[in-house]
């Protein structure tokens, strides 16, 4: 692709994109002839998913930068490196995430502080860092990936749900400030529940809690996807992805807090 013709297509980079949700998502943005760019942790994965994903869509412009994004200058590389392959961003997903599970006082301190940089300060400086450019490009929209967790207290995942918390609380105030001043930028979160099908609960040491089997909001990784996307091209500020989720969520403001509190104790146990 030549560098008048790229110029004119829309691009999206995806943190994550290898796997899971943003692997789901790169499928939709690739079916709408969008320059894909991700950024991930192992550069295995990376070419593994990009072969993948190449096999469905062979004209596909795909490119990939192999980074650990708990490194506090990620940030500004991913930055740099994003205007090196575009010269306008069309769409940014926040959508890598790590979680930890366990006792708060005995989890290592260490992974949770990963956890942090990597949910919270990744999430916010990368967002800090794009709106004026696409700003001063004529717009765009930054789409990042928060949780159900986020509106909930989560026995034994207590930090990780205040991560998603903090990203949803920045997505939805920073969507009306910018409305507020008729800024070219569009703020979208994401809010999925447990997903069922992804490697989310190895990597965060919750393999057997309940919620991820729970009848009550487990979604798949495809059901997010697919909601995420229609949400993002009907211009939605905040979405609520899966059904049982979007019924759960409604469910859960009339039921008592007493109640609300077992229920969530329940679930953030493994099974026995």
């Amino acid at each position: 692709m030549d560098d008048a013709s790229s110029s004119l297509v829309d691009s999206v980079l995806i943190t994550g994109g290898s796997s899971g949700i943003g692997f789901e998502l790169s499928k939709w943005f690739a079916k709408d002839g969008y320059r894909i760019l991700w950024v991930a942790l192992e550069p295995d994965e990376l070419e593994k998913s990009r072969t993948d994903l190449l096999q469905a869509y062979p004209n596909l412009d795909i490119q990939f930068l192999a980074i650990d994004l708990s490194s506090k200058d990620a940030p500004e590389r991913i930055y740099n490196w994003t205007y090196d392959q575009v010269d306008r961003l069309t769409v940014l997903v926040n959508n890598a995430g790590i979680g930890t599970y366990g006792q708060f006082e005995k989890n290592d301190r260490a992974a949770d502080l990963r956890m942090i940089q990597i949910n919270v300060n990744a999430v916010y400086e990368l967002t800090h860092r794009f709106i004026p450019r696409m700003e001063a490009d004529g717009g765009g929209r930054i789409v990042n990936i928060s949780s159900a967790a986020s509106y909930l207290p989560l026995p034994y995942a207590g930090v990780y749900a205040a991560t998603k918390a903090f990203v949803r609380q920045l997505s939805e105030s920073l969507s009306w400030e910018l409305q507020a001043r008729d800024s070219s930028v569009k703020i979208t979160a994401v809010c999925p529940a447990a997903i069922g099908n992804t490697q989310f609960q190895k990597t965060a040491g919750m393999e057997g809690v309940r919620t991820f089997i729970s009848p009550l909001a487990r979604t798949t990784v495809e059901e997010v996807a697919q909601d995420a996307y229609r949400g993002i091209k009907a211009n939605k500020d905040l979405i609520r992805t899966g059904f049982r989720f979007r019924v759960n969520y409604w469910v859960s403001r009339f039921t008592p807090r007493f109640l609300a509190r077992r229920i969530l104790a329940w679930e953030m146990k493994r099974a026995e």
